[in-house]
């Protein structure tokens, strides 16, 4: 294996950390200096509906299962589930795209 792809893979994992890790940090810091106490309770108020989409792909083994409450989400995850099987087939099977 070329030491260069594993360099790159490294250093890509670390990117992740360090977006993650960022991520987590600035919401929280900007919930306490741009709104006060009573407007962060106002927004998270139970009472409010909210209209919040999501999807998600759970894998176990090569089964997919695919959940959420946007069609359009959940056709997208679909979408990837079936690039995620399609590059898994690739990789066990030592097929190499050139």
């Amino acid at each position: 294996m070329k030491p260069i792809l594993i360099f790159l893979g490294i250093i890509l994992m670390f990117i992740g950390f360090f977006i993650v890790t960022l991520g987590l940090i600035l919401p929280s810091s900007q919930i306490q200096e741009n709104q006060n106490y009573e407007k962060y309770n106002e927004y998270n108020n139970e009472n409010e509906k909210s209209n919040v989409e999501y999807s998600g792909i759970i894998m176990i083994g090569p089964i997919p299962i695919v959940f959420g409450n946007s069609p359009g989400l959940i056709i997208l995850s679909i979408l990837i589930t079936i690039l995620m099987i399609v590059w898994i087939f690739l990789f066990a099977f030592g097929i190499r795209i050139k």
